[in-house]
Formats: structure tokens, sequence, C-alpha cells
């Protein structure tokens, strides 16, 4: 995903499974790094549903790794995106 300098955006994952969507996301985290992997900032994003986000204040021109770990059950699960701030 691409934004401009100085924006501040929801960015997000939306979790679904082909055979239940009768599930409950315990508990998440996330880290943003940068493009040599230097963690900038770690937390907790918000939970609805099965929805996982933050939102990301585009500060600074870079390449960035948002990633989400969270928890479904026995389960730890990730999923990472990439935003490219212009």
């Amino acid at each position: 995903m691409r934004i401009y300098e100085g924006e501040v955006r929801k960015i997000g994952i939306e979790v679904e499974n082909a055979v239940d969507n009768n599930f409950v996301i315990d508990a998440a985290d996330y880290v943003i790094t940068d493009k040599d992997k230097n963690i900038i900032t770690e937390g907790l994003p918000n939970i609805d549903g099965h929805r996982i986000f933050i939102l990301f204040s585009g500060t600074n021109k870079g390449v960035y790794q948002v990633t989400f770990k969270y928890h479904i059950g026995p389960e730890i699960l990730k999923a990472r995106i990439l935003v490219e701030v212009i």
C-alpha cells in the first residue's frame, strides 16, 4: 500500500476461515519495522470482530512493514502489510 507523507491511515487485515467463520480473535499485537528491520513502534491494535487494524502515521518517507500477530484459540498467526510512504 502507498500513502503520502503526513497522512494518517487505517491499516489492517480481515481474518477469514474457509470452513467456519464462527471464531474469536482472542488477542493481537503489532510491530512496525523499517527496511533495515529497525523497530519503529509496537503495540496493541484494535480488534473489531474479525478485523484487526491500527492508525498508521506516515511521518517519514520510506518503506515499512506492519506485522500483525494474532491468537485464535490455541493458534498464533501472523500477517504482514508493506507500506510505502512517499
